[in-house]
């Protein structure tokens, strides 16, 4: 870019504008801010059909996604900087006073045949028309002025820092927060290093609905602790999350815990142990197991031959798995509470004996400090987009030429042509029915 230079021989007056000035100018160009935006909307949209984790770890938390947020940013808030002083000074500034043939000369103007008193008749349809009005005296003669919606001025900049909070506050959620999957059931604990707290779960209560038919809800007694010292102790249940230290814990899900004993018919050794469906239920050293696939609380069979539970209630709890000897499938158990299945292999026959349940709950953890900056900048996008889309700046400028006995009235609007053109034509019929009025 650069500027010309009054006074200076011709060939003398193209002066480079700085190195510094030129990279400003760049990186607050729109051109710029739409293709990194685009950018943006791109890699979300491919980040949206990935598993959850991995778009996390390998997209929202790389160095790259973040260097572009950064780019965006910065963008927004050199064209934001750029755009206040002279939107504040449009806004907050207006010229008030206007000759008679300055106001001839607008696209958007009338002219009215008008005596006795004709400014304070344009001042009363001015108010009529939502307008705020000022006279202004001049040598030339008073002038009126009138305005709205002024503030439809800074939609834009509204607009633009909304956008740019928004960004730093998913850069910073990112930089500060985590997202991670666990589960337990009564006794149990797990470890969450990001947080470096531990959670110890003491109880897991399932209620079941009125209609059994409905999933019941689950309830976990939870306590939260980091070196020894107890941070939080509270219910856990769905729509009602843990929140601490901007880590917010939900309940997503629950899951069946077979409890199953394994006994070995030779020695009547035995060994009970807790199963989460999908685990291996080992039976021998030589690969023998039960690959436990479904739990049924109501078990049934269809006509079809596949099972499935008539509802919730635990009146018939069947675990149901597939025995795998030698790497193949060789046949479908069904454990049925309290009646024991001898299974034959290598080491001699088993016996496997369903005889109880426990309920697990599951449960995604996430971090994320940057959440109430987002909502604000979601609040302000909203009102920012309002400003622009339904706050339309109009201004208006009314002089009365005693040697034609003429009132001139012209308006300009902001981004609203149309609707400036049918505030005037209002103006002038509710002159005009003044002038009637007073004829009469």
């Amino acid at each position: 870019m650069v500027k010309e230079v009054a006074d200076i021989p011709e060939e003398q007056q193209i002066v480079p504008e700085s190195p510094v000035k030129q990279i400003l100018s760049f990186l607050g160009s729109m051109q710029l801010g739409i293709i990194l935006l685009l950018l943006l909307s791109v890699i979300t949209l491919f980040a949206t059909f990935r598993p959850m984790q991995l778009a996390i770890e390998y997209v929202y938390n790389s160095w790259w996604f973040l260097g572009i947020m950064s780019f965006a940013g910065l963008n927004l808030f050199i064209c934001t900087v750029e755009r206040c002083r002279p939107l504040s000074m449009l806004a907050l500034q207006p010229k008030k006073t206007m000759s008679a043939e300055a106001i001839k000369k607008m696209q958007i103007n009338a002219a009215i045949k008008l005596t006795g008193e004709p400014l304070t008749k344009a001042e009363k349809a001015f108010k009529k028309a939502g307008l705020r009005t000022v006279v202004t005296a001049t040598p030339e003669g008073a002038v009126l002025f009138g305005e709205k919606g002024k503030f439809g001025y800074f939609g834009s900049i509204v607009t633009h820092f909304s956008l740019l909070l928004i960004l730093l506050a998913a850069a910073y959620g990112s930089l500060t927060g985590f997202e991670d999957t666990n589960g337990g059931y009564a006794g149990s604990n797990f470890f969450v290093p990001e947080g470096r707290f531990r959670v110890d779960v003491t109880d897991v209560r399932m209620v079941q609905e009125e209609n059994p038919v409905i999933r019941p809800r689950v309830y976990t007694e939870m306590t939260i602790t980091r070196d020894g010292q107890t941070i939080v102790q509270d219910t856990l249940s769905i729509n009602y999350p843990i929140r601490f230290e901007g880590t917010t814990i939900y309940h997503t899900t629950f899951h069946y815990l077979p409890e199953i004993t394994l006994k070995d018919t030779a020695t009547g050794e035995a060994e009970a142990s807790k199963f989460m469906m999908g685990n291996k239920i080992n039976l021998d050293d030589q690969g023998t197991h039960i690959q436990l696939m479904e739990f049924f609380p109501n078990f049934s069979m269809g006509q079809d031959g596949r099972p499935f539970s008539l509802n919730y209630l635990p009146e018939r709890p069947v675990a149901v798995g597939i025995i795998v000897r030698d790497g193949q499938r060789e046949a479908s158990v069904f454990l049925q509470l309290n009646e024991p299945e001898v299974v034959e292999t290598a080491a001699g026959d088993v016996e496997v004996l369903l005889t109880g349940f426990d309920v697990a709950s599951v449960y995604s953890i996430s971090k994320n400090l940057g959440r109430p900056y987002l909502f604000i900048g979601s609040v302000l996008m909203t009102l920012g987009l309002y400003m622009s889309f339904f706050l339309f700046p109009s201004r208006f400028w009314a002089v009365y030429d005693e040697g034609k006995r003429t009132l001139f009235i012209g308006g300009r609007g902001y981004r609203n042509r149309i609707g400036t053109e049918q505030a005037l034509e209002k103006i002038e019929e509710e002159i005009k029915k003044g002038r009637k009025s007073s004829d009469v």
